[in-house]
């Protein structure tokens, strides 16, 4: 097997061909080997136990022993705690850097914590989706090789990397809408949709100016002054004819 902290992702291999993918959760507080730490450490191990024959999906250790407690995996809430669930394989370090992995307890294992499972959380295990880790549990056998590296997993081919979309087994708002027998496709991003048009309303008329309001006022006095009565209209008229005639006379 291996695992890499990049992709938060355990590969299982058979005859140096990947068969398997699943996501998983290392620690939330980084890399190391030293007690107390709660680091996940790096380099080779082999699977030196395998703790959880019988146990149901769900069951709870304590100290590596089944409590007889079970997980409602189907509609119970993650608690804030870390357990046990499920199957144990646990891992001995074959290198110097990671000498103190077994006397720490360094474990491949089933969490209550299925929705943080694909980002760093554990407190220095390799945690998995319950039924991720029971597929494991029977697909490796005691004393298998487990590599957990910082380095990505290459490529995979489509049928292996289809096993890592599994929706988890504990229920949440997320994931119990999701089947085991089909991916599950990514979230969308809420969008921010961008507001309506508000309706334009008709365009104020604009009011004349003081300027233009009292040229207005003058031309229509003109025009006053010069509309006279038709009576008067004709008497002048009358003397402008008159004079006219003198001028000729004269």
């Amino acid at each position: 097997m291996r695992v890499s902290v990049h992709d938060q992702a355990l590969e299982v291999v058979r005859d140096g061909a990947p068969i398997h993918r699943f996501p998983v959760s290392t620690s939330r507080f980084g890399l190391g080997d030293q007690p107390n730490s709660f680091r996940t450490p790096l380099g080779r191990f082999v699977v030196q136990n395998k703790i959880g024959d019988g146990v149901p999906l769900g069951g709870k250790f304590f100290h590596r022993r089944y409590t007889g407690e079970r997980v409602d995996l189907e509609h119970g809430a993650a608690a804030a705690h870390d357990s046990l669930l499920t199957r144990i394989l646990w891992l001995r370090g074959l290198e110097e850097r990671n000498r103190n992995a077994y006397s720490r307890g360094i474990y491949i294992h089933g969490t209550n914590q299925e929705v943080l499972v694909g980002q760093p959380a554990s407190y220095g295990c390799i945690r998995m989706r319950n039924r991720d880790v029971l597929a494991v549990y029977d697909i490796v056998p005691l004393g298998s090789l487990v590599v957990i590296q910082l380095d990505p997993l290459p490529p995979a081919p489509r049928a292996v990397a289809a096993t890592a979309v599994r929706g988890p087994a504990v229920s949440s708002p997320q994931s119990r809408a999701t089947t085991d027998s089909a991916p599950v496709p990514p979230k969308a991003l809420p969008v921010e949709s961008s507001p309506a048009p508000r309706p334009s309303s008709p365009p104020t008329p604009r009011r004349p100016s003081v300027s233009s309001r009292n040229a207005q006022s003058r031309a229509v006095a003109h025009r006053v002054r010069h509309r006279q009565h038709p009576r008067v209209a004709h008497a002048l008229r009358g003397k402008h004819i008159a004079k006219t005639s003198t001028r000729k006379t004269d």
